[in-house]
């Protein structure tokens, strides 16, 4: 997988080809299988191909052209309301569960979601926002690097206004309402896919002494 992961590039540019549903979908299933906080997964991802509703989507973003030129956007939306101490239970059952493990209601609580970090990371609404953010760019990694897998060329795209920028509330308001978003999800950013134009070269990197250390 190293080997995958160097030789990354960003694509931007892609030919007219379509792309085959079963490579969209399995994109997004790599998503679904990226690990999360406590097992909450707290996102959601569209499909966008038809040429309105990327023009739509392509209003919220300072890269808008990229959207609308790309063959497939994949909506990448965080899901503010997966931090509610229910859900956040219920998913740590289901893993509980999932290990052979019992729990308590009680248990889980007292254990995951009761300790003074957790209760002070739930009580600030700025945390839950890092968090979801957090959550969603493992989940990014997974996606780009799939398809790769699948022969794709694919962008993270993410300089959009949301409720973090603010600059146009109404016309965000309006692309939320056009993908039936409601108030407790945020659009985090948009992976563009297609097949790629050209052969684009390896992103640069850091030099490896600028950012390693190993401590014995």
């Amino acid at each position: 997988m190293l080997k995958q992961i160097t030789e990354w590039k960003s694509v931007r540019k892609f030919t007219n080809q379509p792309v085959e549903e079963e490579k969209i979908l399995n994109v997004m299933r790599a998503g679904r299988g990226a690990p999360s906080w406590k097992n909450i997964q707290p996102w959601r991802f569209i499909a966008v191909m038809e040429e309105a509703d990327k023009a739509k989507l392509a209003e919220g973003f300072s890269m808008g052209v990229l959207i609308k030129k790309a063959p497939v956007v994949i909506l990448c939306v965080g899901k503010l309301a997966a931090w509610e101490h229910t859900h956040q239970r219920d998913r740590l059952r289901e893993l509980m569960s999932n290990s052979g493990t019992a729990m308590s209601d009680e248990d889980i609580d007292k254990t995951f979601l009761n300790n003074r970090i957790a209760q002070a990371l739930a009580d600030r609404s700025s945390s839950l926002m890092a968090r979801t953010f957090e959550n969603m760019g493992i989940a990014y990694g997974f996606m780009i690097l799939e398809a790769m897998n699948q022969g794709l060329g694919a962008c993270i795209v993410g300089e959009i206004d949301n409720e973090l920028s603010g600059v146009d509330s109404s016309k965000y308001g309006g692309i939320k309402s056009h993908f039936n978003l409601d108030s407790s999800e945020i659009i985090t950013a948009a992976i563009i896919l297609g097949y790629p134009a050209k052969d684009f070269p390896v992103s640069p990197r850091k030099p490896e002494e600028d950012i390693f250390q190993v401590w014995r």
